[in-house]
């Protein structure tokens, strides 16, 4: 039990990090959450010279040009994989 709970509090999976606390890693996929939307959404984060932009999955557009605010992210888990005996 110790164990899950020092994972808890040292692991980012599963806990919004605020976007003013800390972004993602370049070209990673993300889980997003969103200021004027409820709604979210799996995106990727770039910086671009000064701006710092999340774009939707592989989309050319950034989420600011649909008018979306990103405020926080997640990682994303790892995809399931079929355990072989």
């Amino acid at each position: 039990l110790a164990m899950y709970e020092d994972r808890e509090e040292n692991d980012d999976f599963g806990k919004w990090i605020p976007c003013s606390e800390r972004l993602p890693e370049e070209e990673e996929y993300i889980l997003l959450s969103f200021a004027n939307y409820t709604g979210l959404d799996i995106g990727r984060y770039e910086k671009d010279g000064e701006n710092d932009k999340f774009y939707p999955g592989d989309e050319e557009e950034t989420y600011a040009r649909y008018g979306l605010i990103v405020n926080a992210w997640m990682p994303l888990p790892k995809p399931y994989k079929e355990k072989t005996e």
